[in-house]
């Protein structure tokens, strides 16, 4: 009976590693995937800038009403306020200075930590409705298709998420995703600062910079038509491509072209139709190469560890139960057979 024991006590320690393993690999694993409560993360842009210059506009002085190729800087931080279960409350700041200039934004969103798209936000917590759609982050091991959805805080619309292939940045594997955004502006803190008219004065002095296209629209019957001022609506266009570490999720390198653009109604003879007038800002900027290394190294560092604690461990501890059933069915096979006296 004393020779049973190791080869008992062998058994039980083999099935608890694999019970381990399989615990490690269902449950661990996907806890440590989830986005982390402690999140604060900044990342800098650099790029260029046009913007309106609202006292030019006012004034009628249109040739200098746009300063274009501004050289901007852009500084974001991504951080978990708060967690709720499986839901992560995150506010995502946009700081862009051009000259002595700053213009700040922020967004905050509700997560939900693993797929990392929007949900329904805890209770008394305002939060933009991005329900389903992805909007500062993308999931560790990112689907290589067409699946995902983004929203747009600009528009407050959700648009499709389009995967382009794989390419390579500092060092690691991504995946490029690019999205493409064409709405009218919804967002109040976007709106609020822009003019809702100008004098048609001002509109008619506007149309000779136009390009042709848009200036064939404006007969003089058109703008005859027009009522003074001149109401504006306001479209929001945006093209991102993001380069997303397949196994982290981790953004490493980034490209955004956004602009808001100015927007007339026309009647006269033919149906009322939108169409642009100027843009009121245009942006197009790219991560820097001190946050991509810095992004590249966190991606580096977080895919070694869920390397480790998602193929690793469970592989090593498997392979540990299985030579332990092993020396177990060796011993109980090699054991002396007793023959009674």
């Amino acid at each position: 009976m004393s020779a049973r024991r190791p080869t008992i006590l062998l058994i039980t320690v083999a099935v608890a590693l694999l019970a381990a393993a399989a615990a490690v690999r269902l449950v661990v694993a996907p806890n440590v995937t989830k986005l982390p409560g402690d999140t604060d993360q900044t990342v800098q842009y650099a790029g260029e800038a046009t913007l309106l210059d609202g006292k030019a506009l006012q004034s009628g002085d249109t040739a200098h009403a746009l300063r274009s190729g501004v050289p901007v800087t852009v500084d974001r931080r991504i951080r978990v306020t708060s967690t709720h279960g499986d839901t992560a409350v995150l506010k995502d700041t946009m700081t862009v200075h051009a000259g002595k200039q700053s213009l700040p934004s922020s967004k905050t969103y509700a997560i939900d930590r693993g797929s990392r798209k929007g949900t329904s936000p805890p209770a008394s917590t305002p939060a933009e409705p991005s329900r389903g759609a992805l909007s500062s982050a993308f999931p560790p091991g990112a689907a290589q298709d067409d699946s995902y959805t983004y929203y747009d805080a600009t528009t407050r619309s959700i648009v499709p998420v389009h995967y382009t292939g794989t390419a390579r940045r500092e060092g690691r594997t991504v995946n490029v995703y690019e999205i493409k955004v064409s709405a009218p502006v919804k967002d109040p803190a976007t709106l609020e600062p822009l003019p809702s008219a100008l004098p048609k004065k001002l509109v008619a002095s506007l149309i000779p910079g136009l390009d042709s296209t848009a200036r064939a629209r404006f007969t003089p019957a058109v703008l005859s038509a027009l009522p003074d001022p001149v109401p504006l609506s306001y479209l929001g266009q945006s093209t991102l491509v993001a380069y997303i570490d397949q196994q982290t999720g981790i953004a490493i390198d980034q490209t955004v072209s956004r602009k808001v653009v100015a927007v007339v109604t026309t009647a006269g003879s033919e149906p009322a139709r939108p169409v642009p007038l100027l843009p009121v800002n245009a942006l197009t900027f790219g991560i820097t190469a001190d946050s991509m290394k810095e992004l590249g190294d966190k991606a580096e560092s977080a895919g070694l560890k869920l390397s480790l604690l998602t193929v690793a461990a469970p592989i090593v501890l498997a392979v540990v139960a299985v030579l332990l059933l092993v020396i177990a069915f060796l011993r109980r096979h090699r054991a002396p057979l007793r023959t009674p006296d």
